[in-house]
């Protein structure tokens, strides 16, 4: 036997030890339990009805396959908490695995946030929108919409049908004309009265119904309106209607189906193949097909499909609704109590259900289709990308084994709006959970007060937030920097005090014409590789520094934007919303506020002399 094995067997030996001896005040209730290794990371997170019975099968070693087996091996501590019923362990669960990221449990990654369309029907002319994150505002929610096209079409289309305002509180109750989607016939313009409250309501009653699927009555009413004015020849109004019909005849047709046999339902399909995993989530909604996407969780190669659906739901359905009925071609583990989980966060009953004839298997068979594609398409995506990763290690003889790459750029103005971007690659392809956005005030300052433009200055700050000591990302095996040999000696330099040597650096120099295919590629600042124009190698270099540029530009969009609409009076102490909206109906605007004087402000509804001289102070002191 060899020295591995030896080792392998002690560390199992003692790991089995410690849980032995754990189990002696392991209670036989409810609750999670948490595995930990040397360093207190979290190694497993998992539930139980009975923690006894749970845990004493770790200690027996026949039972423990081979990712098991590495994981008690690992263990050095364990941290159990009691709950009061299963499905509350299972909750907890979730959450904590959410939080704590377990290298091996099946995780999640790639989470994502719907949208829904939001209706506030609690006011007097209700606002329609688009809305992502918690449903804690009163009003009507429709969705989940799983493609964005798909939520915009709906909504430009109930604009065009019903004349739904969409603009923001703050602009519709300071509007003194109707504004531009009045004038392409989007909107009603209660605004400005144009519009009475009962007719207004009428049409948000209507827009309801359509949204929950009762779109027959509603084509019927509009192909009447448009029959009465044609007959009175009044074609303007009529072709008005007629546009109105076609709208929703596109967006019925938009949504493939729209079928009133088929409820409110979500289909699920898991599909794996040796380490990878594909969940196809598609979701239908009052008959209408309101989209599909993929998840790719992290599993090891001994999870089964069955395992793998009932993580899948007790992390995803955590933090989105769950419908009536669930469609699946596998039932999940421990089926029974993942239906009790869904039911208790409906407050009704949810089911999950493999679907035997009719429609139901219809769609089940074709979402089951995709699903398989999409997997195959990610093997060999994966494939392609650890080919390029091995082709790169190759060429810059790379001693490390190679698994991540980040690449940083910087954006801004003549210094002003300043923003450094991170992005990273491995072989699943752009992480778009590690990107990371920097924000350079200080930086700005500096420059300013030097009167400089310095990258560089930016580029050394970007590079120390980034490989900080308390930093939770796991850092990379190489850093590409798009810039010269100046960037790549400040970067050289924070490296070698950070005594992070063994992380290989390389910039991106653009060539004299700074067009692409004549880069230079700096190792090291004496030293520099030139690529062939067709070397693929190239193109992936170059494919990872564009999406590096790519989302330092949308960044540096995004806080310009922010600061055009930047309104000063959210910088006032004591200036809530209410105040704020009473300050801009009686002056109109920010700018007329800013030259108030003490007297003007006092007139204003509601605000006290107090409150009247703090805004005056903060626009007039110097």
């Amino acid at each position: 036997m060899n020295n591995n094995c030896v080792k392998k067997e002690e560390t199992l030996s003692s790991g089995i030890t410690l849980l032995r001896e754990e189990l002696k005040t392991i209670p036989s209730k409810p609750g999670v339990y948490k595995f930990l290794d040397s360093e207190k990371k979290v190694l497993y997170i998992g539930k139980a009805k009975n923690l006894f019975k749970r845990v004493s099968f770790y200690t027996q070693p026949k039972r423990l396959n081979t990712r098991l087996t590495k994981m008690i091996g690992n263990l050095k501590s364990i941290n159990v908490e009691i709950t009061n019923t299963e499905i509350e362990a299972l909750l907890l669960e979730s959450n904590l695995i959410k939080k704590f990221q377990p290298i091996f449990n099946i995780l999640l990654k790639d989470d994502k946030s719907f949208s829904s369309i939001y209706i506030s029907t609690q006011e007097e002319f209700p606002q329609i929108s688009s809305h992502r994150g918690k449903k804690d505002k009163v009003g009507e929610y429709f969705g989940p919409f799983i493609s964005r096209g798909a939520i915009y079409k709906t909504l430009e289309t109930i604009q065009k049908i019903f004349l739904l305002r969409n603009c923001a509180d703050s602009i519709f109750y300071t509007r003194k004309r109707p504004c531009l989607q009045y004038q392409i016939k989007r909107c009603s313009a209660p605004c400005v009265n144009l519009i009475n409250k009962d007719d207004y309501r009428k049409k948000v009653s209507e827009s309801i119904n359509f949204l929950s699927g009762n779109t027959k009555v509603l084509k019927d009413t509009i192909a009447e309106q448009m029959r009465i004015e044609s007959s009175k020849q009044n074609y303007e109004k009529a072709a008005i209607y007629r546009n109105r019909l076609q709208a929703l005849a596109d967006i019925t047709a938009y949504q493939t189906i729209n079928n009133e046999n088929i409820e409110d339902l979500d289909v699920l399909i898991v599909k794996k193949e040796n380490r990878y995993a594909v969940v196809q989530t598609t979701i239908f909604r009052s008959g209408s097909n309101y989209g599909s996407t993929q998840f790719f969780p992290k599993i090891n190669q001994e999870n089964t499909i069955e395992e793998i659906l009932e993580a899948f739901i007790s992390q995803f359905y955590n933090n989105h609704l769950p419908p009536k009925l669930i469609l699946v071609n596998c039932l999940p583990k421990n089926n029974s109590l993942i239906q009790k989980f869904l039911s208790k966060i409906l407050k009704s009953k949810s089911t999950i259900q493999i679907p035997k004839r009719g429609l139901k298997l219809e769609i089940l068979n074709n979402c089951e289709k995709n699903a398989l594609e999409v997997l195959n398409r990610k093997i060999f995506d994966r494939s392609s990308n650890r080919k390029n990763l091995e082709l790169f290690s190759k060429k810059f003889k790379i001693k490390n084994n190679l698994n991540k790459i980040e690449v940083y750029d910087n954006s801004h103005i003549q210094g002003s709006h300043s923003i450094g971007a991170m992005i990273s690659f491995s072989e699943e392809g752009f992480l778009k959970s590690s990107y990371r956005k920097f924000n350079f005030s200080s930086v700005e300052k500096k420059n300013l007060d030097l009167k400089i433009n310095n990258d560089y200055l930016m580029m050394e700050e970007m590079i120390k937030r980034r490989f900080k000591k308390n930093s939770t990302l796991p850092f990379p095996e190489v850093v590409i920097i798009d810039g010269g040999k100046g960037h790549l000696k400040i970067v050289s330099n924070i490296m070698n005090k950070l005594s992070l040597n063994n992380i290989f650096l390389l910039a991106i120099a653009k060539g004299n014409n700074r067009n692409d295919g004549n880069e230079k590629f700096y190792i090291n600042l004496n030293q520099f590789i030139e690529l062939d124009r067709n070397d693929p190698l190239r193109f992936f270099i170059q494919n990872l520094r564009d999406e590096a540029h790519r989302f330092a530009i949308g960044v540096h969009r995004n806080k310009r934007n922010k600061n055009l609409f930047f309104n000063p009076l959210d910088e006032i102490n004591g200036i809530g919303q209410k105040r704020k909206q009473n300050l801009l109906n009686y002056f109109g605007s920010a700018k007329a506020v800013k030259k108030a004087s003490l007297t003007d402000l006092l007139k204003v509804p509601n605000l006290n002399k107090k409150t009247a001289q703090t805004i005056y102070n903060f626009f007039n002191d110097s």
